[in-house]
Order: structure tokens, then sequence, then C-alpha cells
């Protein structure tokens, strides 16, 4: 509207309009000079000027981060989000001699960004850790930070280990969602320098590599442990949150002696999967080691895949009835199934309801269905039994709003040539992985006939497999799903 009438420029400009600038919806598209693109070259020029008093949130992809940061002084900005912001430019827009530290450092109160990681192995590990470093140490009135990655990427070591000594941090961080490798990142961060800290958000890659744990076990744990006696003043922590993407054996030696140590907890989640126990964990084992210690405690969300769980033969298996039963006797509404096909082991998924989380650990066929309306990234894996169409059917039905989805399973199906009932749609997926999977799941999606996938725009697959199913890409039942597709791995 600015530049049609002086009225319009009075109405764009207003404080109403422009306290809140969302650039999400300039595109990218890979240019080297953004100078070449017209409707942000002319935001920053004409536009941002005029109303940089007013301003106090902006949201925009990294790659605009330098041009737009430039284009005026910024005096009333507290809040900063920043997507896909590439690492090699996070650790020259994180420097204190960067104009930008130096005007908006003590300005800039909130701090959302994600990371988009260009750089590989331990030199981008070095990286990370000197920028997480860095907004620690630069933002000196930072209260809100979130900080994530890719959902791809996977730390391949610790980031927090060299962090400087806690008398250089004077942080008022008050909420707090950050991804790191291990547990022992995790326990830098409660060793008393972010002594405001009420909301803490862990997302590890593991609680420790399994390939390390297995050459030196003990050393490593007690390692972990004695880090975890310089934890202090957890007094402030009110509601704590840890994921893990990959499975662990140390939940009893590590995880349940960090928890316990919560006691001024109101508000506690877990999404864990453990392996390595000789039962499955229940209601009365949380209570018993974990939530007894937390006498603030009101509300405990979960999902806890049980692995490996070696059952007595001598007993009776154990039944999902039996499990819901336990929560329930111990004030817990959930729900859970067993898979028993990994004889003499179980593996027991169990989760509670209302399910407030944006991911869930990786589901069977035995799934047994239920509404997750918050879910937005699900794998799907079974190397025993084959995904079916009206499995996928259940998925679409279970996970309306779900926008990646990824599928390991090398099995065929076996009712690929029964007429499907309805075509299945999942209306938001824009993200589809295949990993280590048969190729009937690719046709169960890329056919028009089986699936609709309208927002369907990135892919990770093999080549043989889209070749083989796109007839080398001239396959019309192929087309409509694969239209809007603008990134292939």
């Amino acid at each position: 509207m600015v530049g049609v009438n002086e009225k319009l420029n009075r109405l764009a400009c207003d404080i109403s309009f422009t306290r809140f600038v969302d650039l999400m919806t300039i595109e990218p598209n890979g240019m080297i000079d953004l100078k070449f693109n017209p409707i942000l070259n002319r935001f920053c020029k004409e536009i941002l000027p005029r109303i940089r008093c007013n301003v106090e949130s902006l949201t925009l992809h990294g790659y605009f981060l330098p041009r737009v940061l430039h284009s005026t002084n910024y005096v009333g900005l507290r809040k900063l989000v920043m997507i896909n912001l590439e690492m090699s430019m996070a650790c020259q827009i994180f420097n204190e001699k960067t104009p930008f530290i130096q005007v908006l450092k003590q300005q800039i109160s909130d701090i959302v960004l994600t990371i988009d990681s260009d750089i590989l192995g331990q030199l981008n590990v070095k990286l990370f850790a000197d920028t997480y470093n860095r907004i620690f140490v630069l933002f000196t009135n930072l209260k809100y930070l979130d900080i994530d990655t890719s959902d791809t990427y996977v730390f391949s070591g610790p980031l927090l280990t060299s962090l400087s000594s806690p008398i250089c941090y004077s942080s008022s961080i008050v909420h707090l969602r950050i991804k790191m490798q291990n547990i022992d990142d995790c326990i830098y961060l409660l060793d008393g320098r972010l002594s405001q800290l009420k909301t803490s958000i862990i997302i590890l890659t593991y609680v420790h590599n399994p390939v390390q744990i297995r050459l030196r076990s003990q050393r490593i744990i007690r390692h972990s442990l004695k880090i975890m006696d310089n934890m202090t003043n957890l007094i402030q922590l009110k509601c704590f949150s840890i994921h893990a993407y990959h499975r662990t054996a140390e939940f009893d030696s590590l995880v349940v002696p960090l928890l316990r140590r919560m006691t001024h907890l109101e508000q506690l989640t877990l999404s864990l999967r453990v392996a390595g126990k000789g039962s499955i964990i229940d209601g009365t084992y949380l209570n018993n080691y974990i939530l007894s210690q937390m006498p603030r405690l009101h509300t405990f969300h979960f999902d806890i895949v049980n692995e490996c769980v070696r059952i007595d033969q001598e007993h009776p298996k154990p039944t999902p009835d039996d499990i819901r039963h336990g929560f329930k006797q111990s004030g817990y509404d959930v729900d859970c199934y067993i898979d028993y096909g990994f004889h003499p082991s179980v593996r027991c998924h169990v989760y509670s309801l209302a399910f407030p989380l944006e991911r869930i650990c990786p589901i069977t066929h035995n799934f047994p269905g239920g509404m997750f309306i918050n879910i937005r990234v699900l794998r799907l894996k079974d190397w025993l039994h084959p995904f079916e169409h009206s499995f996928f059917a259940q998925i679409s039905r279970s996970f309306p709003l779900l926008s990646r989805l990824i599928i390991s399973n090398g099995n065929e199906q076996k009712e690929k040539h029964v007429d499907k009932p309805s075509i299945i749609e999942f209306s938001h997926l824009v993200e589809l992985e295949y990993c280590n999977v048969h190729i009937d799941y690719v046709e169960q999606f890329l056919v028009d006939s089986n699936a609709y996938l309208p927002c369907l725009n990135k892919i990770y697959i093999s080549y043989g497999h889209l070749a083989s199913i796109t007839e080398n890409f001239t396959r019309i039942a192929t087309r409509m799903n694969c239209a809007k597709l603008k990134h292939y791995f």
C-alpha cells in the first residue's frame, strides 16, 4: 500500500500494522545478489526506514538477515526470529565486532533461531559451540531463547563442554529451548550460570553416543554424575522437557538422577526410547523413582518407548490393558501398544493423553490410533510387518496436521493389489522421507489413485525408486503428487 497515496501511506505505516513484521512470504529463491530481489529491495529501501521506530518483532529467512539489518536502525526491536540461517552466516552475525551486535546486544530480549548447517564434521560442531556461547554471553538482557537446527541434522560431538565459566554469564534467560548433542550439554547449562531459568526444553541427539558407551560406559557415566554434582540453584526451574532422538540404556543411571534433582518442578515432559531394562517402565516405577521427588508437580506428559525388554517366560506376557490399568491407578490417562515379535523381548510404547508434543516416538503397525492434533513430525518404523493402505488411512486421520513423515519398512505390502476403498489425503504434508524402504511405499504415496499430497515439496528417496515409480518422470499417475516438488535428496 505504501506509495499509492498519502492516506494509504499513513495506514500502512500505522503502529498497529508495523509492530510485528513477518517477511517469511518473501522467498530467497537461491539468489546470489539480494539486490536483484525486487520485493525485498523495495521493502528495505522504502518501507523499513519509515517504520523502523514501530518495529518490535522481526521474522525473516536467515538468508535475508544482513540485508534487512543493515537497512536501518531498529530502535524498538525486541524480538528477532531467524529461520534457516546458514552456519557460516551465523558465525559472522553473532560476533561482538559486528554493528548488529554492538547496537542490539542490550536491546534484544527474544531470539528464535533455526540454523541450517552448510558445514560438516567436527568443524561444524566447533562453530555451533562458538555460536551458542556468543549468544549466551553477548545478549545481556535476553529472556527468551529458542535455538534449533534442521530436523535432519545430527550433532557429531558435544557442544557445551567448552562453555565459558559461569562467572562470565550475566544471563537473564527465563525460557530456553535448545538442541544439543548429549546429556552432558544439558547438565552444563544447569550448573548455575542461568540462575533465572524457569522453563528448559532440551532436545538431544543422544543421552550419550551409543558407540562410546559400548567402549567405556562406566567412565562416561561417572563423568556425567560428577558434573551433575555441580548443578546448583534449580529452585527457579519450574518447567522441564527432555527429548532424545536415539534410544538409551542410561535411563536409570543418568536420566533418573538428573530428574530427581529438580525438586521444584511444576511441569515435566519426557520423550525417550529406553533400552536395557528388565521390565517395562510403568506408572509405579515413575512415581517411585521420579515423581515422588517433585511435590509441586501438577502436569506430567510423557512419550516413552521401552525397547528390547526381556520378559520372563515363566510369567504371563504383559498386555496393553495391564499397562493402561497401572498408569490409571497412578492417576494418568494413557494409551499404549506392545510389539511381541522380538522374542524373547517385547517393545512397549506408552504415551499420555491428550498429547501436547509436536513429535512422537517411532510407531509400528500395532499403533492403535487416536487423535494427535499437535503432531507435525512422525516416523513409521517396522521391520516385521508391512504397512498396508488401511494403516496409512488411519495415520492420516490420527495426525491431520502432519508436515513431515519418515517411513522405514523393508516389507512388501500384501494388499497392494486389493482395490483401495478411498484416496488417502495428507493435506499438510511438506516433507516425505524414505529410509530403507520397499518400493511399494513409494507407489503408495506418489501415485494419485492411492494418495493426495497437495503440499509436498521435499522428498528424500533413492533415485532408483523415484525413477522406477515415475517411469523416468513420464508417468501421468505420479504428476499430481510430484507437481510441487522443489527439493529431491
